[in-house]
């Protein structure tokens, strides 16, 4: 990924070319497809033009290259993060479910809109986690496809594999954990 730093107001923000993959805490892995300039305000301003990969989706997002950082915009993660990422399926005992369900949500929402690939994570540890033991709610299956979605597709691209071959990665991991056979 080519990553540049601008000069003037726009200094150590990151600058991603056309084709670069690239990461958005609402909305999954993307790649910029283009960078426009604007007439905004009575000036011109660049945007990135991201179209999001996310199967069955044709999402563009439009981010203002000044904004970048703001929204949480940044590269994937690379291999050793992808790697290390087994460890937090790893992690024992790290359901609450003495916290009431609507609390959970909205601690889970926050942590997939972070931008950290470790909380997501988390998050589909988590709800993996209290699969194992009951059927998951409605929301809860949401949340889970949620955080799914987004960290499978980025470690498949940090790691040079298949999706379905990383959901096996972090599904025998976690059954590890637990003590239990793998799936």
């Amino acid at each position: 990924m080519a990553v540049a730093v601008a000069a003037g107001p726009e200094a150590m923000q990151p600058v991603f070319v056309v084709g670069d993959p690239v990461f958005s805490p609402a909305h999954g892995l993307g790649e910029v497809i283009a960078i426009e300039r604007r007439e905004v305000d009575g000036g011109g301003q660049d945007f990135y033009s991201i179209l999001i990969v996310v199967q069955g989706t044709g999402i563009r997002l439009t981010v203002p290259v000044r904004g970048a950082l703001a929204v949480g915009l940044r590269k994937p993660i690379d291999r050793k993060t992808a790697d290390a990422l087994l460890d937090v399926f790893k992690e024992p005992n790290s359901v609450v479910e003495r916290v009431p369900w609507a609390r959970q949500h909205r601690h889970y929402l926050q942590l997939l809109h972070s931008g950290s690939a470790a909380e997501v994570a988390r998050v589909m540890r988590d709800l993996l986690r209290l699969r194992l033991r009951k059927e998951l709610s409605f929301g809860q299956r949401q949340l889970l496809d949620s955080a799914r979605r987004m960290l499978i597709k980025e470690v498949a691209l940090a790691c040079g594999a298949t999706e379905a071959t990383v959901e096996r990665r972090f599904e025998k991991a976690l059954h590890a954990a637990a003590g239990q056979p793998g799936p």
